[in-house]
């Protein structure tokens, strides 16, 4: 092997032991948007979101300021009505914690084994933040919009929650 030889293989070697050669990011693909509403004496609202990808790249995008911001809206047969004080934590959701009396691990983008999550909870008297149609069945949906750090995006939207809120 020539002097040149040698001296860019050992170029290489060192590039590759010091991590300088490394499995490519993935973009942000997909998202996935489901939320529940229970009632008992409150209205209890859980919505999900999750961005499936490997947990290193959650954890990239979090590092670097991916946000998810959420909507909520009631489905009607004119112009769907949106719903301002819901979520009532916010509309915007990145990696930093949500302050107390905001239940731990809510309210938090969070890198897990399959990807970006987020999980929101929030709790409104019956009758008032949910009550999309009064004396009438409400009908609830949201919508996630995923901003990554570099302004790429992606839009879900949620299943359709029905009931008496």
């Amino acid at each position: 092997m020539t002097r040149a030889g040698k001296a860019i293989g050992a170029s290489l070697a060192m590039i590759v032991s010091l991590g300088f050669v490394s499995t490519p990011a993935h973009a942000a693909s997909q998202m996935t948007i489901t939320h529940s509403i229970t009632v008992t004496g409150y209205v209890r609202h859980q919505i999900d979101v999750h961005l499936p990808m490997n947990k290193e790249d959650a954890a990239g995008y979090i590092y670097w300021g991916a946000k998810i911001e959420l909507e909520c809206w009631g489905e009607d047969v004119g112009p769907d009505q949106y719903l301002y004080d819901v979520p009532g934590i916010g509309q915007t959701f990145t990696g930093t914690p949500k302050r107390a009396p905001y239940p731990p691990g809510h309210g938090v983008l969070q890198a897990t084994e399959d990807g970006v999550h987020l999980t929101t909870l929030d709790l409104y008297p019956k009758g008032e933040d949910l009550n999309e149609d009064y004396g009438l069945q409400d009908e609830i949906y949201c919508k996630a919009k995923w901003i990554d750090a570099d302004g790429g995006t992606l839009n879900a939207k949620s299943n359709v929650a029905s009931g008496y809120f």
